[in-house]
Protein backbone atom coordinates (compact mmCIF):
# COMPACT_ATOMS: atom_id res chain seq x y z
CA UNK A 1 0.00 0.00 0.00
CA UNK A 2 1.47 3.12 -1.11
CA UNK A 3 0.40 6.64 -0.37
CA UNK A 4 0.92 10.41 -1.62
CA UNK A 5 0.36 13.25 1.63
CA UNK A 6 -0.44 16.58 1.74
CA UNK A 7 -0.14 18.25 5.32
CA UNK A 8 -3.00 20.62 5.90
CA UNK A 9 -2.10 21.79 9.05
CA UNK A 10 1.74 23.05 10.86
CA UNK A 11 1.83 20.08 13.18
CA UNK A 12 3.81 16.88 12.51
CA UNK A 13 1.91 14.03 9.70
CA UNK A 14 0.55 11.10 11.27
CA UNK A 15 2.26 7.88 9.82
CA UNK A 16 -1.21 6.06 8.76
CA UNK A 17 -0.18 2.77 9.06
CA UNK A 18 -0.09 3.26 13.03
CA UNK A 19 -3.29 4.86 13.02
CA UNK A 20 -5.56 2.83 15.51
CA UNK A 21 -8.97 2.61 13.35
CA UNK A 22 -7.42 2.38 10.19
CA UNK A 23 -5.49 -0.95 11.43
CA UNK A 24 -8.50 -2.26 12.46
CA UNK A 25 -10.73 -1.10 9.80
CA UNK A 26 -8.18 -3.16 7.05
CA UNK A 27 -8.27 -6.16 9.87
CA UNK A 28 -11.73 -6.76 11.14
CA UNK A 29 -13.48 -5.20 8.62
CA UNK A 30 -11.90 -6.62 5.29
CA UNK A 31 -14.87 -6.77 3.31
CA UNK A 32 -16.13 -3.57 3.38
CA UNK A 33 -12.24 -1.68 3.46
CA UNK A 34 -11.96 -3.48 0.22
CA UNK A 35 -15.45 -2.87 -1.30
CA UNK A 36 -15.16 0.84 -1.05
CA UNK A 37 -11.15 0.60 -2.02
CA UNK A 38 -12.34 -1.11 -5.44
CA UNK A 39 -14.48 1.92 -6.34
CA UNK A 40 -11.19 3.65 -6.88
CA UNK A 41 -11.69 7.37 -6.86
CA UNK A 42 -15.00 7.67 -5.63
CA UNK A 43 -14.26 6.96 -2.55
CA UNK A 44 -13.03 8.93 0.22
CA UNK A 45 -11.95 7.28 3.58
CA UNK A 46 -12.07 9.61 6.89
CA UNK A 47 -9.40 8.63 9.47
CA UNK A 48 -10.15 10.50 13.05
CA UNK A 49 -6.19 11.30 14.02
CA UNK A 50 -4.97 8.80 16.28
CA UNK A 51 -4.42 11.49 18.83
CA UNK A 52 -8.41 12.05 19.14
CA UNK A 53 -9.13 8.45 19.83
CA UNK A 54 -9.98 7.32 23.06
CA UNK A 55 -9.87 3.85 22.52
CA UNK A 56 -8.97 1.09 19.93
CA UNK A 57 -12.16 -1.06 19.68
CA UNK A 58 -14.42 -0.21 16.65
CA UNK A 59 -17.89 -1.46 15.76
CA UNK A 60 -18.72 -1.75 12.76
CA UNK A 61 -21.37 1.07 12.20
CA UNK A 62 -17.91 2.73 12.99
CA UNK A 63 -16.27 1.69 10.36
CA UNK A 64 -19.43 2.25 8.16
CA UNK A 65 -20.03 5.89 8.90
CA UNK A 66 -15.96 6.94 7.86
CA UNK A 67 -16.37 4.87 4.19
CA UNK A 68 -17.94 7.68 1.77
CA UNK A 69 -18.95 7.30 -1.86
CA UNK A 70 -19.10 10.19 -3.91
CA UNK A 71 -22.38 11.56 -5.15
CA UNK A 72 -23.60 13.41 -8.08
CA UNK A 73 -23.49 16.90 -6.25
CA UNK A 74 -19.72 18.21 -5.55
CA UNK A 75 -18.64 17.90 -2.25
CA UNK A 76 -21.60 15.89 -1.73
CA UNK A 77 -21.08 11.75 -0.12
CA UNK A 78 -23.40 8.98 1.19
CA UNK A 79 -21.20 6.92 3.68
CA UNK A 80 -22.10 3.18 3.65
CA UNK A 81 -25.39 3.61 5.81
CA UNK A 82 -26.92 6.03 3.41
CA UNK A 83 -25.96 9.49 5.87
CA UNK A 84 -24.78 12.79 4.22
CA UNK A 85 -21.46 14.21 4.62
CA UNK A 86 -20.19 17.41 2.72
CA UNK A 87 -16.35 18.06 2.31
CA UNK A 88 -15.75 20.95 2.09
CA UNK A 89 -12.23 23.27 1.56
CA UNK A 90 -10.31 21.99 5.11
CA UNK A 91 -13.58 20.87 6.70
CA UNK A 92 -15.94 17.77 6.85
CA UNK A 93 -19.72 18.53 8.22
CA UNK A 94 -22.40 15.67 8.68
CA UNK A 95 -25.60 16.24 7.65
CA UNK A 96 -28.43 13.77 6.07
CA UNK A 97 -28.89 11.36 8.94
CA UNK A 98 -27.14 12.05 11.31
CA UNK A 99 -28.38 12.67 15.31
CA UNK A 100 -25.80 15.26 16.01
CA UNK A 101 -23.87 18.42 13.47
CA UNK A 102 -20.61 17.77 14.02
CA UNK A 103 -18.20 19.76 12.05
CA UNK A 104 -14.44 18.25 11.87
CA UNK A 105 -11.48 20.12 10.54
CA UNK A 106 -8.93 18.02 7.89
CA UNK A 107 -5.50 17.63 9.25
CA UNK A 108 -3.82 15.55 6.40
CA UNK A 109 -5.02 14.36 2.66
CA UNK A 110 -3.66 11.89 1.14
CA UNK A 111 -3.82 9.80 -1.94
CA UNK A 112 -3.96 6.12 -1.42
CA UNK A 113 -3.19 2.80 -3.82
CA UNK A 114 -4.40 0.18 -2.34
CA UNK A 115 -5.95 -3.26 -3.86
CA UNK A 116 -5.24 -2.27 -7.75
CA UNK A 117 -7.06 1.18 -6.83
CA UNK A 118 -6.29 4.68 -5.76
CA UNK A 119 -8.76 6.66 -3.50
CA UNK A 120 -8.18 9.30 -1.04
CA UNK A 121 -8.02 9.25 2.47
CA UNK A 122 -8.38 12.54 5.03
CA UNK A 123 -7.19 12.76 8.29
CA UNK A 124 -9.70 14.48 11.23
CA UNK A 125 -9.18 15.68 14.46
CA UNK A 126 -12.33 14.01 15.23
CA UNK A 127 -14.85 10.90 14.63
CA UNK A 128 -18.31 11.93 12.91
CA UNK A 129 -19.51 9.93 15.52
CA UNK A 130 -18.66 8.85 18.94
CA UNK A 131 -16.71 10.34 21.57
CA UNK A 132 -13.23 11.88 21.28
CA UNK A 133 -10.35 13.63 22.62
CA UNK A 134 -10.28 17.42 21.82
CA UNK A 135 -7.13 18.36 20.22
CA UNK A 136 -5.34 21.10 21.82
CA UNK A 137 -4.14 23.09 18.75
CA UNK A 138 -7.72 22.48 16.95
CA UNK A 139 -9.04 25.82 15.97
CA UNK A 140 -12.32 27.62 17.14
CA UNK A 141 -15.44 26.04 15.83
CA UNK A 142 -18.86 27.52 15.30
CA UNK A 143 -20.62 28.13 18.45
CA UNK A 144 -23.26 25.03 17.49
CA UNK A 145 -19.75 23.06 16.56
CA UNK A 146 -18.22 23.45 20.23
CA UNK A 147 -21.75 22.75 21.69
CA UNK A 148 -21.87 19.52 19.89
CA UNK A 149 -17.91 18.32 20.55
CA UNK A 150 -18.80 19.20 24.27
CA UNK A 151 -21.84 16.80 24.56
CA UNK A 152 -19.82 13.99 23.19
CA UNK A 153 -16.95 14.01 25.42
CA UNK A 154 -19.39 14.64 28.19
CA UNK A 155 -21.90 11.88 29.14
CA UNK A 156 -21.79 8.98 27.09
CA UNK A 157 -24.93 8.86 24.99
CA UNK A 158 -26.81 5.46 23.38
CA UNK A 159 -24.84 5.71 20.05
CA UNK A 160 -21.95 5.65 22.67
CA UNK A 161 -23.25 2.39 24.63
CA UNK A 162 -23.54 0.81 21.43
CA UNK A 163 -20.10 2.14 19.60
CA UNK A 164 -18.01 0.78 22.75
CA UNK A 165 -19.16 -2.78 22.63
CA UNK A 166 -18.15 -4.53 19.43
CA UNK A 167 -19.07 -8.12 20.31
CA UNK A 168 -22.56 -6.54 20.50
CA UNK A 169 -22.14 -3.98 17.56
CA UNK A 170 -21.06 -6.71 15.41
CA UNK A 171 -23.86 -9.44 15.85
CA UNK A 172 -26.47 -6.49 16.00
CA UNK A 173 -25.35 -5.31 12.48
CA UNK A 174 -24.91 -9.29 11.56
CA UNK A 175 -28.52 -10.22 12.09
CA UNK A 176 -29.74 -6.91 10.36
CA UNK A 177 -27.47 -7.58 7.20
CA UNK A 178 -28.95 -11.31 7.33
CA UNK A 179 -32.09 -9.93 8.08
CA UNK A 180 -31.99 -7.78 4.44
CA UNK A 181 -30.33 -10.96 2.75
CA UNK A 182 -33.11 -13.73 3.44
CA UNK A 183 -36.21 -11.82 4.68
CA UNK A 184 -38.65 -11.54 1.80
CA UNK A 185 -40.99 -8.51 1.55
CA UNK A 186 -44.80 -9.51 0.54
CA UNK A 187 -47.24 -7.42 -0.28
CA UNK A 188 -49.67 -7.13 2.71
CA UNK A 189 -46.83 -8.30 5.13
CA UNK A 190 -45.09 -5.16 6.26
CA UNK A 191 -46.44 -5.62 9.95
CA UNK A 192 -44.33 -9.27 9.93
CA UNK A 193 -41.56 -7.12 8.70
CA UNK A 194 -41.63 -4.33 11.21
CA UNK A 195 -41.87 -7.37 14.18
CA UNK A 196 -39.08 -8.76 12.78
CA UNK A 197 -37.11 -5.66 13.04
CA UNK A 198 -38.55 -4.63 16.40
CA UNK A 199 -37.69 -7.82 17.47
CA UNK A 200 -33.55 -7.39 16.36
CA UNK A 201 -33.78 -4.02 18.08
CA UNK A 202 -35.34 -5.29 21.12
CA UNK A 203 -32.51 -7.81 21.67
CA UNK A 204 -29.92 -5.63 21.08
CA UNK A 205 -31.11 -3.56 23.89
CA UNK A 206 -31.53 -5.55 26.91
CA UNK A 207 -28.01 -6.94 25.76
CA UNK A 208 -26.93 -3.20 26.08
CA UNK A 209 -28.51 -2.59 28.90
CA UNK A 210 -27.36 -6.05 31.38
CA UNK A 211 -23.89 -5.14 29.61
CA UNK A 212 -23.77 -1.26 30.83
CA UNK A 213 -26.26 -1.94 33.43
CA UNK A 214 -28.35 0.78 32.54
CA UNK A 215 -31.56 1.07 34.73
CA UNK A 216 -32.93 4.96 34.84
CA UNK A 217 -36.11 4.68 32.62
CA UNK A 218 -34.82 7.29 30.48
CA UNK A 219 -31.63 5.38 29.79
CA UNK A 220 -33.45 2.02 28.68
CA UNK A 221 -36.12 4.80 26.57
CA UNK A 222 -33.02 6.06 24.88
CA UNK A 223 -31.38 3.11 24.08
CA UNK A 224 -34.25 1.84 22.81
CA UNK A 225 -34.80 4.72 20.38
CA UNK A 226 -31.15 4.34 19.20
CA UNK A 227 -30.99 0.74 17.97
CA UNK A 228 -34.42 1.21 16.48
CA UNK A 229 -33.21 4.19 14.53
CA UNK A 230 -29.72 2.25 13.84
CA UNK A 231 -31.45 -1.29 12.59
CA UNK A 232 -34.07 0.96 10.48
CA UNK A 233 -31.27 3.43 8.83
CA UNK A 234 -29.47 0.35 7.73
CA UNK A 235 -32.42 -1.21 6.65
CA UNK A 236 -33.33 2.15 4.69
CA UNK A 237 -32.67 1.15 1.14
CA UNK A 238 -33.97 -2.58 1.41
CA UNK A 239 -37.66 -0.94 3.03
CA UNK A 240 -38.15 2.01 1.79
CA UNK A 241 -38.03 1.71 -2.08
CA UNK A 242 -40.40 -1.93 -1.24
CA UNK A 243 -43.19 0.59 0.40
CA UNK A 244 -42.16 3.58 -2.15
CA UNK A 245 -43.20 0.54 -5.32
CA UNK A 246 -46.28 -0.55 -3.46
CA UNK A 247 -48.23 3.11 -2.70
CA UNK A 248 -46.58 4.15 -6.24
CA UNK A 249 -50.76 4.27 -7.74
CA UNK A 250 -52.47 5.65 -4.50
CA UNK A 251 -49.85 8.69 -4.68
CA UNK A 252 -50.31 9.44 -8.14
CA UNK A 253 -53.66 9.34 -6.75
CA UNK A 254 -53.30 11.80 -4.31
CA UNK A 255 -50.72 14.31 -5.87
CA UNK A 256 -53.47 14.57 -8.61
CA UNK A 257 -56.21 15.24 -5.82
CA UNK A 258 -53.81 17.69 -4.02
CA UNK A 259 -53.33 19.75 -7.31
CA UNK A 260 -57.16 19.76 -8.81
CA UNK A 261 -57.71 22.75 -6.05
CA UNK A 262 -55.61 25.54 -7.23
CA UNK A 263 -56.07 27.94 -4.58
CA UNK A 264 -56.72 27.76 -1.09
CA UNK A 265 -59.82 29.06 -0.91
CA UNK A 266 -61.52 26.58 -3.09
CA UNK A 267 -60.18 23.83 -0.51
CA UNK A 268 -61.66 25.36 2.20
CA UNK A 269 -65.09 25.26 0.52
CA UNK A 270 -64.39 21.56 -0.03
CA UNK A 271 -63.27 21.14 3.69
CA UNK A 272 -65.89 19.90 5.91
CA UNK A 273 -67.10 22.96 8.25
CA UNK A 274 -63.61 24.66 7.49
CA UNK A 275 -65.27 27.41 4.90
CA UNK A 276 -65.62 30.68 7.10
CA UNK A 277 -63.65 30.07 10.00
CA UNK A 278 -61.06 32.53 8.90
CA UNK A 279 -58.14 29.88 8.66
CA UNK A 280 -57.22 30.97 5.11
CA UNK A 281 -55.54 33.68 6.84
CA UNK A 282 -53.00 31.39 8.69
CA UNK A 283 -49.37 31.51 7.28
CA UNK A 284 -48.73 27.60 7.08
CA UNK A 285 -45.81 27.95 4.69
CA UNK A 286 -43.17 27.01 7.18
CA UNK A 287 -45.42 23.67 8.29
CA UNK A 288 -45.48 22.78 4.54
CA UNK A 289 -41.31 23.45 4.33
CA UNK A 290 -40.46 21.28 7.48
CA UNK A 291 -43.13 18.41 6.14
CA UNK A 292 -40.66 18.88 2.83
CA UNK A 293 -37.90 17.50 4.98
CA UNK A 294 -39.38 14.10 5.15
CA UNK A 295 -38.09 13.58 1.86
CA UNK A 296 -34.01 13.73 3.36
CA UNK A 297 -34.47 11.70 6.22
CA UNK A 298 -34.02 7.83 6.26
CA UNK A 299 -35.53 6.43 9.27
CA UNK A 300 -39.51 6.86 10.59
CA UNK A 301 -37.92 8.18 13.88
CA UNK A 302 -36.61 11.62 11.95
CA UNK A 303 -39.63 11.51 10.08
CA UNK A 304 -42.11 11.53 12.94
CA UNK A 305 -39.75 14.43 14.26
CA UNK A 306 -40.75 16.30 11.39
CA UNK A 307 -44.38 15.30 11.42
CA UNK A 308 -44.31 16.49 14.79
CA UNK A 309 -42.15 20.21 14.83
CA UNK A 310 -44.67 20.60 11.86
CA UNK A 311 -47.71 20.26 14.38
CA UNK A 312 -46.08 22.75 16.60
CA UNK A 313 -45.77 25.27 13.96
CA UNK A 314 -49.67 25.15 13.21
CA UNK A 315 -50.14 26.27 16.85
CA UNK A 316 -47.38 28.90 16.51
CA UNK A 317 -48.88 30.47 13.17
CA UNK A 318 -53.05 30.48 14.95
CA UNK A 319 -50.93 32.34 17.70
CA UNK A 320 -49.04 34.39 15.48
CA UNK A 321 -51.66 35.48 13.36
CA UNK A 322 -54.00 36.30 16.61
CA UNK A 323 -51.50 38.59 17.62
CA UNK A 324 -51.30 40.23 14.24
CA UNK A 325 -55.09 40.78 14.12
CA UNK A 326 -56.35 38.69 11.91
CA UNK A 327 -58.79 37.24 13.95
CA UNK A 328 -60.51 40.77 14.30
CA UNK A 329 -59.26 41.26 18.18
CA UNK A 330 -61.91 38.88 19.35
CA UNK A 331 -61.15 35.63 21.12
CA UNK A 332 -59.50 32.41 18.82
CA UNK A 333 -60.54 29.22 19.35
CA UNK A 334 -58.81 26.55 17.52
CA UNK A 335 -60.83 23.40 17.45
CA UNK A 336 -59.50 20.06 17.13
CA UNK A 337 -61.27 19.97 14.02
CA UNK A 338 -59.12 23.39 12.66
CA UNK A 339 -56.13 21.60 13.37
CA UNK A 340 -56.73 18.71 10.88
CA UNK A 341 -58.05 21.27 8.45
CA UNK A 342 -54.66 23.44 8.71
CA UNK A 343 -52.80 20.31 7.92
CA UNK A 344 -54.91 19.82 4.89
CA UNK A 345 -53.52 23.26 4.02
CA UNK A 346 -49.75 22.49 4.87
CA UNK A 347 -50.56 19.07 2.73
CA UNK A 348 -51.82 21.07 -0.16
CA UNK A 349 -48.47 23.94 -0.02
CA UNK A 350 -45.97 21.66 0.43
CA UNK A 351 -44.14 19.88 -2.54
CA UNK A 352 -43.73 16.05 -0.88
CA UNK A 353 -42.80 13.37 -3.17
CA UNK A 354 -43.60 10.26 -1.52
CA UNK A 355 -46.45 11.18 1.37
CA UNK A 356 -47.78 7.96 1.53
CA UNK A 357 -44.21 6.04 2.07
CA UNK A 358 -43.26 8.26 4.58
CA UNK A 359 -46.59 7.72 6.35
CA UNK A 360 -46.26 4.03 5.55
CA UNK A 361 -42.91 3.93 6.92
CA UNK A 362 -43.90 5.69 10.44
CA UNK A 363 -47.06 3.59 10.77
CA UNK A 364 -44.51 0.37 10.57
CA UNK A 365 -42.10 1.77 13.29
CA UNK A 366 -45.41 3.06 15.76
CA UNK A 367 -47.30 -0.21 15.60
CA UNK A 368 -43.80 -2.24 16.10
CA UNK A 369 -43.66 0.16 19.51
CA UNK A 370 -48.01 0.13 19.81
CA UNK A 371 -48.35 -3.77 19.78
CA UNK A 372 -45.94 -4.15 22.65
CA UNK A 373 -47.54 -2.99 25.97
CA UNK A 374 -45.67 -1.96 28.37
CA UNK A 375 -42.51 -1.46 25.63
CA UNK A 376 -40.54 1.57 26.76
CA UNK A 377 -41.09 2.94 22.97
CA UNK A 378 -44.83 3.16 23.94
CA UNK A 379 -44.32 6.37 25.51
CA UNK A 380 -42.98 7.73 22.31
CA UNK A 381 -46.25 5.96 20.43
CA UNK A 382 -48.19 8.11 22.88
CA UNK A 383 -46.39 11.37 21.93
CA UNK A 384 -46.44 11.62 18.72
CA UNK A 385 -49.56 9.46 17.43
CA UNK A 386 -51.93 13.03 17.73
CA UNK A 387 -49.72 14.78 15.37
CA UNK A 388 -49.12 11.88 13.03
CA UNK A 389 -53.26 10.83 13.15
CA UNK A 390 -53.45 14.77 12.24
CA UNK A 391 -51.41 14.30 9.37
CA UNK A 392 -52.93 10.73 8.18
CA UNK A 393 -56.03 12.41 8.46
CA UNK A 394 -54.99 15.58 6.13
CA UNK A 395 -54.00 13.06 3.48
CA UNK A 396 -56.79 10.71 3.58
CA UNK A 397 -59.34 13.88 3.23
CA UNK A 398 -57.59 14.43 -0.78
CA UNK A 399 -57.79 10.08 -1.26
CA UNK A 400 -61.24 9.66 0.04
CA UNK A 401 -62.77 13.35 -1.23
CA UNK A 402 -61.50 12.72 -4.99
CA UNK A 403 -61.51 8.64 -5.96
CA UNK A 404 -61.01 8.23 -9.14
CA UNK A 405 -64.13 6.90 -10.96
CA UNK A 406 -66.72 6.14 -7.73
CA UNK A 407 -69.42 5.72 -9.79
CA UNK A 408 -73.24 6.12 -8.23
CA UNK A 409 -73.52 2.68 -6.57
CA UNK A 410 -70.35 1.45 -6.41
CA UNK A 411 -68.60 4.06 -4.59
CA UNK A 412 -65.91 2.01 -2.06
CA UNK A 413 -67.28 2.37 1.58
CA UNK A 414 -65.04 4.60 4.09
CA UNK A 415 -61.96 3.16 5.33
CA UNK A 416 -60.53 3.87 8.47
CA UNK A 417 -58.71 7.04 7.83
CA UNK A 418 -55.40 6.02 9.91
CA UNK A 419 -53.79 2.74 8.18
CA UNK A 420 -51.97 3.57 4.82
CA UNK A 421 -51.63 -0.74 4.68
CA UNK A 422 -55.55 -1.22 5.22
CA UNK A 423 -56.51 1.42 3.40
CA UNK A 424 -55.38 2.26 0.29
CA UNK A 425 -53.22 -1.03 -1.07
CA UNK A 426 -55.35 -3.10 -3.86
CA UNK A 427 -58.37 -5.14 -1.84
CA UNK A 428 -56.28 -8.38 -2.63
CA UNK A 429 -53.25 -7.41 -0.93
CA UNK A 430 -55.09 -7.79 2.56
CA UNK A 431 -55.60 -11.47 1.98
CA UNK A 432 -52.23 -11.89 0.88
CA UNK A 433 -50.73 -11.04 4.10
CA UNK A 434 -53.15 -12.77 5.70
CA UNK A 435 -55.68 -10.40 6.65
CA UNK A 436 -52.43 -8.54 8.71
CA UNK A 437 -52.50 -10.32 12.54
CA UNK A 438 -54.25 -8.93 15.13
CA UNK A 439 -51.56 -6.62 16.63
CA UNK A 440 -51.79 -4.64 13.33
CA UNK A 441 -55.35 -4.53 13.88
CA UNK A 442 -54.91 -3.60 17.34
CA UNK A 443 -52.09 -0.63 16.49
CA UNK A 444 -54.42 0.82 13.98
CA UNK A 445 -57.67 0.90 16.35
CA UNK A 446 -55.32 2.92 18.80
CA UNK A 447 -54.24 5.20 15.89
CA UNK A 448 -58.03 5.47 14.92
CA UNK A 449 -58.75 7.05 18.79
CA UNK A 450 -56.06 9.35 18.34
CA UNK A 451 -57.94 10.56 15.35
CA UNK A 452 -60.99 10.67 16.99
CA UNK A 453 -59.20 12.37 20.19
CA UNK A 454 -58.09 15.05 17.19
CA UNK A 455 -61.03 15.88 16.24
CA UNK A 456 -62.81 16.16 19.71
CA UNK A 457 -60.20 17.96 21.79
CA UNK A 458 -59.65 21.66 21.08
CA UNK A 459 -56.58 23.32 21.06
CA UNK A 460 -56.54 27.39 22.56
Amino acid sequence: MASQSKRLTAKVEEDLMQNPFLQVLRASFEGIYRQAAERGERTALLVPCAECLEGESFGQVFAETHLLQATCVPGCYMNLLGQGVEIKDTSVSTHLGFQEHRVCEVLQSESMYDLGNTFKVLVVDKPLIGRHKTLPSATDRAPAAKASASSATAEPTADDWLNTTPSIQGDFFDQVDRFRKTFVQVLGCEHSTAERIREIADETAQRLSRHHKLTLPTQLRQLDFTVSRQAYAALHSFVFPHLVRILETQEVRLQQAIRSYESVAELLQAIPGADGRGLGLVDVRECSKELELMDRKITPHEKIACIDKAHSLLQQCVAEGAKSGQSGGGPVEITGDDVLSLFILAVHGSQVKHNLAHIAHVEMYLQGAAGRSGSSEAARFEEAGYAVSALQAGLQFFLEERRINPGPSSRAPPRPSTNVFSSYLPQGAQTAGGNLDADSDKAAMHLQGLVRQARSQGVR
